[in-house]
């Protein structure tokens, strides 16, 4: 029998403490993005025991046809040493190649030292988080964000009479509506990635108050024309996961991103740094994404590893 359990909703309050605990910055390390899409990806999760410790590892796989993909595994008590991390993925892996993914510069390191020459470790550039200086987002000072502040100048001259509201439960279903309406026009029909997001949205708004997200949207007329989610995640970042605008309203996208990061700028003080997820390799999304001007990227790596890995 398969010791894994599928994650579900209920599962936030045990698996946070060690979520939180990894001091990691990456996004899969909040349990809302793993939530989100675990029904995509078929995210399972166990504690498996080592030694004294109760290690949380954590499963997905797309399709039968791919290796199982395991994060790193947690502890309570501090990072996990390689050969103990190695052993316990060892153990639950059944001797089946697998793939062990979102690490660190650190964790890689960390393996790269501990087994030299015994795994290819790769950079994963589809996966990196893209990370922006709050304030940067707030003013959108400088030439480079010219073309944002020309674009946010047009939606406030166009559109002086929007409204930027808080999403409430008895909101939900309004987005979603929006929401699917935004997948028709940009044809997600035809794309199998923006379906996918589609699902997400939909797997967070369920959960929206379990979650803890938090989430705005601008009105004109009474309709609700673009949207975003987002959490506070480390101390001095904030996780925004979703962010919606219908294309016809010009700037519609800058009037929801700026909003929204002066909200999290007057309510959480010690937030430097917004983290906007990773493109998932989309052309488009990396070029609006970089058209920001991060701070930094935030490089996650993968190495596949085929038993035994321990000599």
């Amino acid at each position: 029998m398969d010791p894994f359990i599928p994650l579900t909703v209920s599962d936030k309050e045990l698996l946070d403490p060690y979520l939180k605990n990894s001091g990691k910055s990456g996004s899969e390390y909040a349990f809302s993005t793993l939530y989100m899409w675990s029904g995509i990806f078929h995210t399972f999760h166990n504690f498996i025991q080592s030694g004294n410790d109760s290690l949380l590892v954590i499963r997905s796989r797309k399709d039968e046809s791919t290796p199982f993909h395991y994060l790193y595994p947690l502890s309570l008590k501090g990072p996990v040493p390689p050969q103990t991390a190695l052993s316990v993925l060892e153990k639950v892996s059944g001797n089946d190649p697998y793939l062990l993914g979102g690490l660190s510069q650190s964790e890689a390191a960390m393996l790269e030292s501990g087994f030299p020459d015994q795994f290819i470790i790769q950079p994963v550039r589809d996966s990196f988080d893209y990370i922006y200086d709050i304030g940067d987002l707030t003013h959108l000072k400088g030439k480079k964000l010219q073309s944002k502040r020309n674009h946010l100048n047009a939606f406030l001259n166009n559109y002086p009479h929007y409204e930027f509201l808080p999403i409430t439960e008895a909101d939900i279903a309004d987005c979603l509506v929006m929401n699917d309406q935004w997948c028709k026009i940009m044809g997600c029909i035809y794309n199998l990635e923006m379906e996918e997001e589609i699902c997400a949205v939909h797997r967070a708004f369920r959960a929206y108050r379990t979650l803890g997200l938090e989430g705005f949207m601008i009105k004109l007329d009474g309709h609700i024309i673009a949207y975003t989610l987002g959490e506070p995640y480390r101390k001095d970042t904030y996780l925004v996961h979703v962010e919606k605008a219908f294309p016809e309203y010009r700037g519609a996208y800058q009037a929801i991103n700026q909003l929204f990061v002066k909200y999290i700028a007057g309510k959480y003080p010690d937030v430097k740094y917004i983290n906007r997820e990773d493109d998932a390799g989309d052309k488009g999304l990396r070029h609006a994404k970089m058209s920001y001007r991060p701070a930094l990227l935030l490089e996650k790596y993968m190495t596949k590893i085929t038993p035994p890995a321990i000599p």
